[in-house]
């Protein structure tokens, strides 16, 4: 008797075609993010565009990027995914005392020029802002280095403004739960005094304590609305690695807006490719990236 052999054939599964964003829906999301944010978004961001799109897609179900864009930018039943597109495009990364030297000067130099005025003024509090505050890493080193402040000061009060246009970055901020790994560079000594650990060793992660979270007040803003939606004028404003991605005349229009939201004698932070050198302003640059208005 014979025995038949017959060759095992495999099944694979299908491969899914991955989406490709083409020019033409390139500039259509640049154009629509300009007019929006104000967001630049040059063809050297292609590669960043498509990956991040590509999640809505795939959550949404479509399959290519003419169908997504047709759907989100001109009917009616996109408009909640326009916030979840401006929300994946301006989401930065950023971290615990990002460009260190700044928070230094904050705390040997321009705190003590304000506390001086604060008196001058009869004035309680001190207010600082965090203009695009992303996942909330800037505001909680703020909270961390003015606690410390506090700490050694008698009656040094603060309130911390943190805003950003994406709802998503603000959700993880008021959770202020972040991996070990981000909080490296926090020395232990601060760590050991202002975060709580997880219970659960395996998850490695720290959360944000009271004494940090209580001082900030997250809230959502467009930093290109005519008029900012915040009543209280500022001592300190720090908005860094935001304007890298806006146009000259959009940059100087936010920097304008800067001027009049701070007090006489306040501080600008911005990012270390951000200066204000050659721009029409009344802040006077008193160390590198810091700008007062005098």
């Amino acid at each position: 008797m014979k025995v038949q052999l017959t060759q095992k054939t495999s099944m694979k599964s299908p491969v899914l075609e991955v989406a490709i964003l083409k020019e033409n829906q390139l500039k259509r999301v640049s154009d629509f993010i300009g007019s929006e944010v104000g967001i630049q978004l040059p063809s050297s961001k292609h590669k960043l565009v498509e990956g991040r799109l590509q999640k809505r897609l795939t959550i949404l179900g479509f399959n290519d990027f003419e169908s997504y864009l047709n759907h989100t930018l001109e009917t009616s039943a996109g408009e909640l995914e326009k916030l979840h597109l401006i929300d994946v495009i301006t989401t930065n990364k950023t971290h615990f005392y990002r460009e260190s030297n700044h928070f230094d000067y904050l705390e040997k130099s321009a705190i003590a020029e304000l506390e001086l005025m604060k008196l001058n003024d009869a004035r309680q509090e001190l207010n600082f802002w965090s203009a695009g505050c992303s996942s909330g890493e800037e505001a909680y080193t703020l909270s961390i280095v003015l606690n410390e402040i506090a700490s050694q000061k008698r009656n040094f009060l603060f309130n911390i403004f943190a805003t950003d246009i994406s709802q998503r970055c603000l959700e993880k901020a008021k959770r202020g739960i972040y991996t070990e790994n981000q909080i490296d560079i926090v020395p232990i000594s601060l760590r050991k005094k202002y975060f709580l650990r997880s219970k659960n060793k395996k998850e490695a992660l720290v959360q944000m304590g009271t004494e940090l979270k209580r001082e900030i007040k997250f809230m959502k803003l467009n930093l290109m609305d005519k008029r900012f939606s915040l009543e209280t004028k500022m001592d300190v404003i720090f908005c860094r690695n935001v304007m890298i991605y806006f146009n000259d005349q959009l940059r100087e229009e936010l920097v304008s807006k800067f001027e009049n939201q701070l007090v006489d004698g306040g501080y600008l932070f911005v990012g270390h490719s951000e200066s204000l050198n050659g721009k029409k302003t009344i802040l006077k640059q008193v160390s590198p990236m810091v700008y007062r208005k005098v």
